[in-house]
């Protein structure tokens, strides 16, 4: 037998779930209707756009002798800096911690969706 406190507490447990799967599916509705909506294919379309104008700006600084000149010039500093054992053993550390980084962000990414799979839950 079950005491009344937990009967209580199942309740409130289901009652929160039941919320929790109608908020969801409510989620699920107004995602839809926004990417249908005239709005999401406007917004589409603006963004489009500006990343067009963006690349089209950015193929333009590459040409820019001012760029290209401070571009080489940072290159020539960094080839230098770099015969410094500080600064060397400083961007060999970084690039490690880096790489070390990027590792586990790779593990915690593939065990996100090895663990979607194994739910059995249909991906939206």
């Amino acid at each position: 037998m079950t005491n009344p406190e937990e009967q209580q507490n199942t309740t409130a447990n289901a009652s929160l779930l039941e919320e929790l799967r109608a908020l969801g599916t409510q989620l699920e509705a107004v995602a839809r209707a926004f990417l249908a909506s005239n709005k999401a294919h406007q917004m589409q379309q603006d963004l489009q756009t500006g990343v067009n104008e963006l690349i089209t700006k950015l193929q333009g600084i590459g040409t820019n002798e001012t760029v290209v000149e401070v571009t080489e010039k940072g290159k020539q500093f960094v080839e230098k800096a770099l015969d410094n054992p500080t600064v060397s053993d400083a961007h060999a550390k970084v690039v490690s911690k880096l790489g070390s980084l990027n590792d586990d962000l790779r593990k915690l990414a593939s065990s996100l969706a090895d663990d979607k799979k194994h739910d059995g839950t249909p991906s939206a």
